[in-house]
């Protein structure tokens, strides 16, 4: 059903809303005393009542699944356990991006809880995604004969195998997309296995979900053992949560059952400040108010990341696990010029690949393909999702080095990359890859590259094209008048938090305000000022505005200009003064 008669609107996109169970709502409403906004939102998202509970007050004793159901993980516990009753030194292979950092310290952390030493390697972007062979004998020199690879591994076959004839079993715990075979490794414990059941809770987990199944699972096997015996107290696995649910935020999977259940667990964990690390990155990031979804995904992931990306891929890691409060404030300042850093690279190699999508849409192709010389790898993937979002259109973004390729994806609604980039191995195109339906990164040789392009036309056409570059919907949650937005409207809105992938932000049309005044500001964003026809006035910023259809309408409006505006409703808590304030994402002329 299409809102506020908006077909097409100032960034070209159609506004719909999603018919929903009129008599369930009314029951929502009656039967647990919601608001009727809060119960048509839950309905449109397929929250019916056997799932009500669950999901706004889910629990670890009722709802954490059993880790024994998936494959291969008592194998990997027993393994590990072996080697903590033999106090041996265990290796940790993990990923560079923030679930990779919070999947190898919540591992470290546990097993230092009990005693037990690490070696821990977070590959820098120049090493490749995942183990490699050097460090593979590195860690056997050392005297490691059990390592776990953590959101990586899946696709590492000759590593693996390397490592696995030196003499050491290698544990892979991932969540990534896999091939027709697995890896020759110890034990495989992964979600989207092929033999594992696609309806399986944990199927959407991010890697550090998966992680603390383990981890659980090593718990219960040590406990059975009689491990913990007065000399070592049983750790509380609870006090991890907070870095589970961070890496879940960020590794944007969807937020809903397990995922859900460990993203609200683990923001009430942060609330004990246990985590030192995470204390100083938010000090750094001027992050006073509690901590939700929305600090973890977009001010704190960044932050992390930018370690990978454009520093030392393992300053996530080392920052998470220190206890040290000096050592914890020098790491975090440290990404917070590396974060600063990468902005910096980002808009330049923005600017290049921007022209390159330009031509691309000229030319009709149904994606884009950007790439450049010595593009700094670590914001490919950015500007990959940056192209995305402005062209709507799947995105390969690569950075060209010598004889080398190495590419970042991003990707809209039909055409999943995790089995587009295992395919192109498959044919021989790319010669490494790995990612999600949404997301993936791959290597290729230079002279691959138009072999590349040819086979992303035919396998977009022939499987995607229907939806690739089709007009847009945004989706509606509600329709509101400007004085019935309040600061308790949104404080009733919070029984639905978290928010995240497969558990969207609500937006809202506010339907016929007037635009007071417009600010462009340095970043390119714009701070707006509108007015009710019946008295009040709204806040709002539309990011990244400048140079935009929507953008430019704002800034040639006329005085007194009406519009329909869609976006989300937040509290703006800026110098101690809390009021409301719009996140503008769309806006069409009323």
């Amino acid at each position: 059903m299409v809102v506020l008669s908006v077909e097409k609107s100032l960034s070209n996109k159609r506004w719909v809303c999603q018919s929903i169970d009129e008599r369930l709502v009314n029951w929502l409403v009656q039967q647990y005393d919601l608001p009727e906004i809060i119960a048509r939102i839950l309905v449109a998202r397929g929250i019916d009542v056997d799932h009500l509970e669950k999901f706004l007050t889910p629990t670890l004793k009722a709802h954490l699944p059993n880790p024994e159901t998936l494959k291969d993980v008592v194998r990997t516990a027993t393994r590990i356990a072996d080697s903590v009753e033999r106090g041996e030194l265990i290796g940790i292979m993990g990923d560079y991006d923030v679930d990779g950092a919070t999947s190898s310290a919540l591992l470290k952390l546990f097993l230092k809880s009990i005693g037990i030493k690490t070696k821990v390697f977070i590959p820098d972007r120049d090493d490749g995604y995942g183990p490699n062979a050097k460090k593979m004998q590195e860690f056997f020199d050392a005297g490691i004969r059990l390592i776990a690879t953590l959101d990586c591994g899946m696709t590492a076959f000759e590593p693996i195998d390397f490592g696995t004839k030196l003499g050491m079993d290698i544990v892979i715990i991932d969540h990534h997309e896999p091939e027709k075979s697995l890896p020759n490794a110890y034990a495989v414990v992964n979600p989207k296995r092929l033999d594992e059941d696609p309806h399986h809770p944990c199927h959407s987990m991010a890697a550090v979900g998966v992680v603390f199944l383990v981890v659980v699972e090593i718990n219960k096997i040590l406990r059975g053992r009689g491990f913990y015996n007065g000399k070592i107290k049983e750790p509380d696995l609870r006090q991890w949560l907070d870095l589970v649910a961070f890496g879940t935020v960020c590794d944007v999977v969807p937020l809903k059952g397990v995922n859900r259940l460990f993203v609200k667990s683990g923001l009430k964990q942060a609330l004990s400040k246990n985590n030192v690390g995470l204390q100083a990155l938010l000090k750094i990031a001027k992050v006073h108010e509690n901590l939700n979804a929305y600090h973890l995904g977009y001010i704190l992931g960044p932050r992390i990341n930018a370690g990978g990306r454009v520093g030392k891929s393992d300053l996530g890691m080392r920052l998470l696990t220190t206890f040290d409060e000096d050592e914890a404030e020098k790491i975090a300042s440290h990404l917070e010029e590396l974060n600063v850093l990468r902005r910096t690279i980002e808009a330049d190699v923005l600017a290049e690949a921007t022209l390159q999508a330009q031509e691309a849409v000229k030319k009709g192709l149904p994606f884009i393909l950007a790439k450049g010389e010595n593009w700094h790898q670590g914001v490919v993937g950015i500007v990959a999702g940056r192209l995305k979002e402005q062209f709507n259109l799947p995105t390969f973004v690569l950075s060209l080095e010598k004889d080398d390729a190495k590419g970042s994806s991003r990707s809209i609604a039909g055409v999943d990359l995790g089995t587009l980039v295992i395919q192109a191995m498959q044919r021989g195109i790319l010669s490494r890859g790995g990612g999600h339906p949404m997301a993936a990164g791959f290597s290729l040789a230079r002279n691959k590259i138009p072999e590349f392009e040819a086979f992303l036309n035919e396998y977009i056409t022939t499987h995607c094209h229907a939806h690739a570059g089709a007009p847009e919907e945004l989706g509606i949650d509600g329709v509101m008048d400007l004085n019935a937005v309040s600061l308790d409207f949104i404080n009733r809105l919070n029984t639905l938090e978290p928010y995240g992938e497969g558990n969207l932000e609500p937006v809202f049309a506010i339907q016929d305000v007037i635009l007071m005044k417009t600010i462009q500001t340095k970043n390119g964003h714009l701070v707006c000022k509108f007015a009710g026809k019946g008295g009040g006035y709204l806040d709002a910023v539309c990011f990244r505005a400048v140079g935009t259809p929507l953008g430019d309408a704002f800034l040639r409006s006329q005085t007194q200009q009406h519009y329909h505006l869609a976006g989300v409703l937040r509290v703006d808590n800026w110098n101690g003064n809390h009021k409301v304030q719009l996140i503008i994402s769309d806006a069409a002329l009323a």
